[in-house]
């Protein structure tokens, strides 16, 4: 039997190749390529911080216009995806018929090579997680204004509304934060089928398909119900200790990689109080965020993550709920299709092995006389 080396359960702490798109750090750092966040999400559009993510560098102007139009242009959908959506019917969850429509993506796309395929999937994840909910549900399908930008055209498919400039900003910066987080389960995904040599489509779905669970994308949405399910921040203290009593795990705390802080969460949490403030409306929410946030640093050490206060952030907006983890699909393709290319650049098919813990040397017993 060959040598193997032991490695930690979900492999945590464990280095299995190297990046140079993002990294993520204990004590509440994230950069993207050598850039950090807070920086990027204080002066960069959308599309700028996607060029930057996919290429290693900030885009001048003639070339961003070159990356936007390619977008622009690959924005709407084969009405055979829709079409394929409603066949799902109202029990589809939004990501599965995210998935599938970009799964049947691969058989309908005109597109030849790596890079177009590429821009193809990106330009369209947007607009078919705007309609993932709606179009199951025998509702018409909405189409993208590309003229827009990607951010400002999402947004108004997600809530057919004309928003305010800071409402658009704030929307574009959660995308922007959602866009990388160096080697997730999503994007290592990605990279375990990059590695196979299929193609962009495949490993798109294959992201989305780890996306869809709870501890990863999914806990955006958790995070909502949960502050609903609470509303009053009075009763914050009783919710936690209640939870903690049981067991249970409290929605949008923590994370594998922040142990002080999540620096895109301290940056949302003061998006959605300005947000509520230029609304006019009741603090209610963030106070209800801010009491949560207090009583699971004091009583658990754990910090509040991005997906804590994305969630109020797109309630506030007025976004349905079950389209909080297709946005997060939406902006999270330009990372998965960063580390598709960086790990097709250098390939090595990712194979790691398993230490064989069940019985050996059994007898097969014939039917008859089991």
């Amino acid at each position: 039997m060959s040598s193997q080396t032991k490695v930690p359960r979900g492999l945590y702490g464990v280095s299995v190749t190297d990046s140079s798109i993002a990294k993520s750090d204990a004590a509440g750092t994230l950069i993207y390529r050598g850039y950090p966040i807070a920086d990027i999400a204080a002066h960069a559009g959308f599309e700028e911080t996607a060029y930057l993510v996919l290429n290693g560098s900030l885009p001048d102007r003639k070339e961003l216009e070159a990356f936007s139009g390619a977008l622009r242009r690959r924005t709407r959908a084969d009405a055979r995806l829709y079409q394929l959506m409603r066949e799902l019917g109202v029990r589809a969850h939004p990501i599965d018929a995210l998935r599938t429509a970009v799964s049947a993506l691969a058989s309908i796309d005109d597109e030849k090579g790596v890079p177009d395929q590429q821009a193809s999937i990106e330009a369209k994840m947007s607009v078919l997680a705007a309609n993932c909910h709606r179009v199951p549900r025998g509702e018409p399908h909405l189409q993208p204004k590309p003229e827009l930008g990607f951010a400002a055209s999402m947004l108004q498919m997600l809530t057919r509304e004309t928003t305010g400039e800071y409402d658009r900003w704030v929307f574009e910066r959660v995308l922007i934060m959602y866009m990388e987080h160096d080697l997730n389960a999503s994007s290592f995904t990605v990279r375990v089928v990059a590695s196979t040599l299929a193609d962009p489509y495949a490993a798109a779905s294959a992201g989305l398909s780890a996306l869809k669970g709870p501890l990863h994308g999914g806990a955006n949405e958790s995070a909502m119900e949960l502050l609903l399910e609470v509303k009053d921040p009075d009763k914050a203290a009783a919710y936690v200790t209640k939870a903690l009593a049981e067991g249970k795990k409290v929605p949008g705390f923590g994370h594998r990689i922040y142990k002080k802080f999540d620096p895109r969460a301290q940056l949302c949490k003061g998006y959605l109080q300005e947000m509520l403030k230029r609304r006019n409306k009741d603090d209610s929410l963030y106070r209800l965020c801010a009491r949560l946030e207090e009583e699971m640093a004091e009583r658990k050490g754990l910090p509040a993550n991005l997906d804590f206060y994305a969630a109020p952030i797109f309630y506030t907006l007025g976004i349905p709920i079950p389209l909080y983890t297709p946005i997060f699909a939406a902006s999270r393709t330009f990372g998965w299709m960063a580390h598709y290319n960086e790990q097709v650049a250098e390939n090595k098919l990712i194979r790691p092995d398993a230490t064989y813990v069940g019985p050996v040397d059994m007898k097969y017993v014939p039917l008859a006389e089991r």
